[in-house]
């Protein structure tokens, strides 16, 4: 009986935190309780959801309290369209999410994240995060264009992480463990994922370091169907060795590689599709990309004279090479590359 009437007390000592935590919505035209998502996000208590309606938010967006529920509509409706709708946008700035050191029971479901400078998605050491149904697309950074885990713990469930951009490492994802913190990262089987068309100096879409398992990779879409290191890195010495290995389970290819030359111009367009000098690529990187890898019989991506820059004709910097890929130019003084303009 003693054991009993406890547990009521316990019971009842937890019931005003449950009755107390809240929903603060976010509304554009000023009819919620605010307008921006910081705003609501700095007022939350742990245990609170925030609620936010359609709109596209130019902000840079930072999550430093536990328990913190941040949604769309798509996470108490179910509509998807409300992903494509409810944008966190990070043009001119930042932009992107957050989640700060140590911070636990994060939940992020039903957002569009992109644009701006660096990864979408943040995570920081030891926090803990589940991300459900949103889309990371068209963001730039150093490290990890789409997502950047820092010995941090998350779910990912229905993410869609696609054109994503890293300067050095992990196009699509970026994972490593800073000393004394453990990267833990659970991909969904059922709500799965997709990782795809994404850039990087090196792991087009994946690049884990310091990994202690292997990784169980249930995905919708991959960018391709039989990845290469070229596509996902995953070591547990970087950059040295590795004993551990992603075990892929891709239901769709978003690509097949050519297994053929590739040809490149500055008058060509990366829309051709790059099989004959008529109908060459513009860039260097993506005709890297598109050409098959064979060991037996190397292909080659000719590179037609000019002078292929950023500003001039939007190359892509570094370029990735492939393994049992030829890149071959026309002469010394008939093909240019200008990596810093």
């Amino acid at each position: 009986m003693k054991y009993r009437i406890l547990l009521i007390l316990m019971g009842l000592s937890l019931l005003p935190a449950i009755l107390i935590s809240a929903t603060l919505t976010v509304k554009q035209d000023g009819s919620g309780d605010y307008t921006i998502i910081q705003e609501a996000l700095d007022a939350a208590n742990p245990g609170d959801t925030v609620l936010v309606h359609p709109g596209r938010y130019y902000e840079n967006l930072e999550i430093d309290k536990s328990h913190i529920s941040l949604m769309s509509l798509e996470g108490v409706s179910g509509d998807s369209e409300y992903i494509d709708t409810t944008i966190i946008d990070g043009t001119g700035s930042v932009g992107g999410i957050l989640v700060c050191q140590y911070k636990t029971g994060i939940y992020i479901r039903g957002f569009s994240i992109t644009k701006g400078i660096g990864s979408g998605l943040s995570l920081a050491a030891s926090s803990v995060s589940t991300i459900i149904n949103c889309k990371i697309f068209e963001r730039a950074s150093i490290l990890g264009g789409g997502v950047n885990i820092g010995g941090a713990t998350v779910t990912l469930s229905g993410v869609e992480i696609f054109n994503n951009y890293a300067q050095t490492l992990g196009g699509g994802i970026f994972g490593t463990e800073p000393t004394g913190h453990h990267t833990n990262i659970i991909f969904d089987p059922i709500n799965r994922c997709s990782i795809y068309n994404n850039r990087a100096g090196s792991g087009q879409d994946i690049y884990i370091q310091h990994a202690a398992n292997d990784l169980e990779l249930p995905l919708d879409t991959f960018s391709v169907a039989n990845p290469s290191s070229y596509h996902a890195i995953y070591l547990s010495e970087a950059p040295f060795y590795s004993d551990y290995q992603i075990n892929f389970d891709i239901q769709n290819a978003h690509y097949q590689e050519l297994d053929c030359d590739i040809y490149v111009s500055t008058t060509g367009s990366d829309y051709n599709d790059g099989i004959s000098p008529a109908t060459a690529l513009k860039t260097i990187h993506e005709a890297i990309y598109r050409v098959a890898a064979d060991s037996l019989n190397q292909n080659t991506v000719h590179i037609l004279p000019g002078e292929y820059s950023r500003t001039a004709n939007n190359q892509i910097f570094p370029i990735a090479l492939k393994g049992w890929v030829k890149v071959q130019g026309n002469g010394i003084d008939e093909v240019v590359s200008q990596t810093l303009v």
